[in-house]
């Protein structure tokens, strides 16, 4: 059922069986699974879990949950499971298959009253359909009236959060053990579309590890300054040294720290500016060297340059850049790019997904937006791919319009703001109309 199909069951259900005693309650997947469907049906399912006992019989329990699978909420009522209507071996691998992921408990209790249970003859819920066909059972009744206000959005929560920690449909797996596997031995070059969560994946990466990091951007006007560093005049009129990013990183590395450079757009960054990473990135016995341009005294009337030599084994470097036509992208020497590995980032729903709901939930705004910014990313990837549109809606993009918003009516307010960004220009700078419409008529689709 959607949630409003399941919202309006609730405002049903105000009332409490004072036959059931309430014993406990809780989060967990994949919980429970209808007589009618196959053990394999839900193949991973977030449930909200209530036990309740008999008021006369402290021994008689009844399970009845709620579950989110696929973007449907399930409701499931202990009665038919319990009554016996199942086979013994069924309900064994039943039991052991999926309540076992519960606490014993639970467990024992619901294997304890297999077929002791008499069916409420008030219960009117479809166990095959998950409807309710005629009047409540006091069990769902009961199980309504205690549903915590934030369950749906946990619900929701847990499942997409789940489906993205899963090995074969977590994108973000595969890009990790792909860092893994080349960290502080080969440096990587990560590529992709605009606002694909290239950078957003390093960074997290570094700070899952625990490992240093030093972030720079890069720029057309980005100069050998930025990457080496320069002097600076105090207030004194003493001149003192500033690391640049490159500078920076192979100090950390030399004093025995784990350093990862991260590199933003990295392909923004002139050549000429850009091959210093040629000679600095060249490992000569096991180690990098830098030579910084700063003074570090006189000999012979002669400057003496410092030279920070790093271990290889401390110091990686990870390049992000967008490639293609749309792109204003220098082309990496060829000496250069033997040194990193190319590594190619786009954009995935389940990603997208859980951005947005860890977004979403720090700011205590509805999971329904989630839902929505889905939708509307989804219509407006389809906008693009049919040429009706040259720029794509990305990961950035949608953030952003939870990020700045305070209230859950401001995200609509912020998509409609954003709307140049997905537009081209005429000859006299003025956004095209026709993309503005086909824009605008997604809007009133998903939001009205």
């Amino acid at each position: 059922m959607t949630k409003d199909e399941l919202n309006l069951l609730i405002k049903k259900s105000q009332t409490t069986s004072k036959k059931l005693r309430w014993n406990k309650s809780g989060y967990c997947a994949s919980p429970f699974i209808s007589q009618f469907a196959s053990i394999e049906k839900h193949e991973y399912n977030t449930s909200y879990y209530s036990l309740y006992t008999l008021t006369s019989d402290s021994s008689t329990s009844y399970l009845t949950v709620l579950s989110f699978y696929n973007g449907k909420y399930i409701l499931k009522c202990g009665d038919s499971y319990l009554e016996g209507a199942i086979t013994q071996e069924t309900a064994n691998k039943l039991v052991q298959s999926t309540l076992n992921k519960l606490d014993n408990s639970i467990s024992m209790a619901v294997k304890d009253s297999f077929k002791i249970l008499p069916r409420s003859p008030s219960c009117g819920f479809n166990q095959k359909n998950y409807e309710i066909v005629d009047t409540m059972c006091e069990h769902i009744k009961t199980f309504l009236s205690n549903l915590p206000n934030d369950v749906c959005d946990k619900l929701y929560s847990n499942y997409y959060n789940g489906i993205n920690n899963t090995a074969n449909n977590n994108a973000n797996n595969l890009l990790d053990s792909k860092l893994n596997r080349y960290a502080f031995k080969k440096h990587i070059l990560l590529e992709g579309d605009k606002g694909s969560g290239k950078t957003y994946s390093a960074v997290m990466w570094g700070k899952e590890k625990d490992i240093v990091q030093v972030f720079i951007g890069g720029h057309e006007q980005f100069e050998s300054i930025d990457f080496l560093g320069h002097y600076i005049q105090q207030k004194d009129s003493q001149l003192i040294w500033k690391d640049g990013a490159l500078s920076e990183a192979f100090r950390k590395a030399k004093s025995g720290k784990q350093v990862v450079l991260i590199i933003d757009e990295i392909l923004r960054i002139p050549k000429r500016e850009l091959n210093i990473l040629i000679s600095s990135l060249s490992p000569i016995e096991g180690n990098y060297v830098l030579r910084t341009g700063r003074a570090m005294g006189i000999e012979n009337d002669i400057a003496i340059e410092e030279v920070i030599s790093a271990p290889v084994n401390n110091l990686w470097v990870i390049g992000t850049t967008n490639l293609g036509a749309n792109y204003a992208v220098e082309s990496m020497d060829e000496a250069l790019i033997d040194r990193f590995k190319p590594i190619r980032k786009d954009t995935t729903e389940n990603e997208l997904r859980r951005i947005l709901i860890n977004s979403a939930t720090k700011k205590n705004i509805s999971l329904d937006n989630v839902n929505l910014l889905m939708d509307f990313y989804s219509k407006m990837t389809r906008l693009f791919n049919t040429n009706i549109l040259t720029k794509i809606v990305n990961i950035r993009h949608l953030n952003e319009a939870i990020e700045l918003a305070c209230n859950s009516l401001e995200i609509k307010e912020i998509l409609e703001d954003s709307i140049l960004l997905w537009v081209d220009r005429d000859y006299d700078g003025r956004p095209n109309q026709e993309q503005v419409t086909s824009v605008k008529s997604v809007m009133r689709k998903i939001y009205g």
